[in-house]
């Protein structure tokens, strides 16, 4: 599993690699998972429940909807859409979800091979397309919800656009990656709000990403702010967080830039 995660990390970022992830699990637990002897398990009381059916959302949506949580609409991270976690219970981000104008379905689901996850799924009802997850831990009982990692279509949010109304950011992670057997380097820059619950990330690639007031992010995720809940949002990429370095300033990437040995990026 640690050589997946790793592979994953190079081909893709965290929020769309971990999202990749989770599905993949549950998929492969649906086809595969064999009950093995043991004690009862404690784990897992939330029913998975199938995709809510809502009434036909509203034609004309705002066309900045997909940047309400920059604007602080309905509130400001690290609550998302009026979701805050560490807070709010898996039930209170179904209905909160359920009565959403941008959301079309909600689906509460458990990953079989890793029973003590859970996750709150929805669709965007102006697309239809996945809207991402929000994360629980799905004990007796469920916690709230840990993490939100909202997936918008075509969208990016520009660094200078977010400092204006959040301030600096307290960290960044600025890498470079050798891909086995290969004389290619992949490169990911994060850019991370540790009080205030949030990071940014893009989708990394070969071309080396720049740094500047323009640089444009394509995801964003919500934590309990601080390291401890930024450790468990990161979940198997909790080993990669000592790459976040504390934010100086805006200096160019390769200030910034380590690959996988800690030397100054290539």
């Amino acid at each position: 599993m640690l050589h997946i995660v790793s592979s994953c990390k190079q081909w893709m970022g965290l929020h769309s690699c971990s999202y990749a992830i989770v599905l993949a699990l549950a998929l492969i637990g649906l086809v595969a998972c064999v009950p093995q002897p043991g004690p009862p398990s404690t784990a897992t009381p939330v029913i998975p429940t199938s995709p809510t059916k809502l009434p036909s959302p509203t034609p004309s949506l705002p066309q900045d909807w997909q940047t309400r949580w920059l604007k602080g609409v309905p509130c400001r991270p690290p609550c998302w859409e009026g979701i805050t976690p560490g807070q709010t219970t898996v039930e209170e981000a179904v209905e909160i979800l359920r009565r959403s104008p941008i959301v079309a379905t909600v689906e509460v689901t458990t990953v079989p091979l890793l029973p003590e996850r859970g996750v709150v799924k929805w669709k965007w009802a102006n697309t239809g397309k996945e809207g991402g997850v929000a994360s629980f831990h799905a004990g007796t009982p469920p916690s709230p919800i840990y993490a939100i990692y909202p997936s918008y279509p075509d969208t990016s949010f520009r660094l200078s656009d977010v400092i204006q109304v959040y301030g600096d950011p307290s960290h960044i992670m600025a890498d470079s990656y050798h891909p086995p057997d290969s004389n290619d380097v992949l490169y990911d820059l994060r850019i991370l709000y540790l009080s205030q619950g949030f990071w940014l990330e893009g989708y990394g690639g070969f071309a080396k990403p720049t740094l500047s007031a323009d640089t444009s992010f394509e995801y964003v995720s919500f934590f309990v702010p601080g390291e401890e809940g930024l450790l468990v949002a990161l979940d198997g990429w909790a080993a990669f967080s000592d790459m976040f370095v504390l934010w100086q300033g805006m200096r160019d990437f390769d200030y910034y830039c380590r690959d996988e040995r800690g030397n100054p990026c290539p």
